[in-house]
């Protein structure tokens, strides 16, 4: 303990800022990830495969963002792509507030978007503010903010839900978020940037055909995109099977909390075996972990219990992999570029989460574990992508252009 606490006053001010603001966006991010398809259902009255147009709506203006948000990264700086950001937590939150479909399905798409930037923005902070010697486990403090705020928010969650229904939790996520922009507008500074590295907006959007020529990227793309498919899967499938077999949002928030709680636990084990063994073990046994858990819910998605073992499972391995992402573009990448990598990551996260929730919410009318078995064939062969891509990095002279 004495060690991680060391290594994040060791960074000052402006990496315990981000970790804060992290902390506070994860209260309201996964709340209103794990009970919109839920608040869509009952109180708009619309069928799965609307829910999940609705949420593949939000993935698509994400990956518009994620153009955008890494050429902004890189030519107006970390703070502001992160500030843009986090007013898309304020549009995700008002969501909750109305009734109108057509309003809902554009404020979820303004909350797609700005979580874009949130992505960005926070992801190449960290890497350019935090010390490579400890990224790891500063990665996985930083993704503590989305998996311990969220397990806070998700627990608080249920119980307004279950008493007080979905007006006074969209006023309490709006609270939050709102509070969360202004102190980060005002507190969290600016990072220096050398002017040799800076370039116009135009120029660093137009910038992403050089990058995506390189072997490197392109595996270092799929290692991104091929879990994000079971996560896409999950993140919607899981809650609604949940709910309907136990009839309770107390239980979907159990799920959620209890997921949240252990994936905290996997990004510290994570984070600090790639900084002691580099990235390439933990990444390999991640992807097995996450095949396995794949499997596992494929084999008994009838079975409630089934959500609370290999779902968790699932979801730890997921964001396993989410806390090793900075390792693989700091280890692949220059920082001039970084950004519009980080864009270029997100804009395939969101690809995939869209294609997750799509086809799981197709092919879950067929058979409830289908899904699944689609999931578990991806990620089998994501392992073989990410041995080829630790073999490419390894040899820095091909992956610099």
């Amino acid at each position: 303990m004495r060690g991680w606490v060391a290594s994040i006053l060791a960074q000052g001010r402006p990496v315990l800022l981000l970790l804060t603001i992290q902390l506070l966006s994860g209260i309201v991010i996964s709340p209103q990830m794990s009970f919109f398809p839920i608040y869509v259902e009952e109180q708009l009255g619309f069928a799965v495969l609307f829910v999940s147009t609705v949420v593949a709506i939000g993935q698509l203006s994400g990956m518009i963002a994620a153009l955008i948000g890494g050429a902004l990264c890189d030519a107006l700086g970390r703070k502001w792509t992160l500030v843009l950001g986090l007013v898309g937590l304020v549009f995700g939150s008002l969501a909750y507030l109305v009734q109108a479909p057509w309003l809902v399905v554009l404020l979820r798409a303004a909350s797609g978007f700005g979580l874009g930037f949130h992505t960005l923005g926070g992801q190449s902070y960290l890497i350019d503010a935090a010390g490579s010697e400890h990224l790891g486990l500063l990665s996985a403090l930083f993704h503590w903010g989305y998996t311990i705020g969220g397990a806070v928010g998700s627990s608080g969650a249920g119980i307004v839900l279950d008493y007080q229904g979905f007006g006074a939790f969209g006023l309490a996520l709006l609270t939050i978020s709102l509070a969360t922009t202004l102190g980060a507008l005002a507190l969290l500074p600016g990072l220096s940037q050398n002017p040799t590295q800076v370039s116009s907006w135009g120029k660093s959007l137009l910038g992403y055909d050089k990058i995506l020529r390189r072997p490197a990227i392109v595996l270092l793309g799929l290692l991104r995109f091929l879990p994000t498919c079971y996560y896409g899967m999950a993140s919607v499938l899981n809650p609604l099977l949940i709910n309907r077999a136990a009839g309770s949002k107390t239980a979907v928030a159990l799920y959620a909390t209890s997921s949240l709680i252990m994936a905290t636990l996997a990004q510290v084990l994570v984070g600090q075996a790639a900084d002691r063994w580099g990235s390439q073990r933990p990444t390999l046994v991640s992807f097995g972990v996450m095949v396995l858990s794949a499997v596992g819910q494929a084999s008994f998605a009838a079975h409630l219990w089934s959500f609370y073992v290999f779902g968790v499972l699932g979801i730890c391995a997921a964001w396993s992999l989410a806390t090793l992402v900075p390792c693989w573009v700091a280890d692949a990448t220059q920082v001039e570029e970084r950004g519009r990598v980080l864009g270029m990551l997100h804009l395939l996260w969101n690809m995939a989460m869209m294609a997750g929730s799509m086809v799981g919410g197709a092919l879950v009318g067929i058979a409830l574990g289908l899904p699944f078995v689609v999931a578990a064939l991806l990620n089998l062969g994501a392992i073989a992508l990410a041995i080829c891509f630790f073999r490419l990095i390894a040899s820095p002279e091909r992956c610099i252009v």
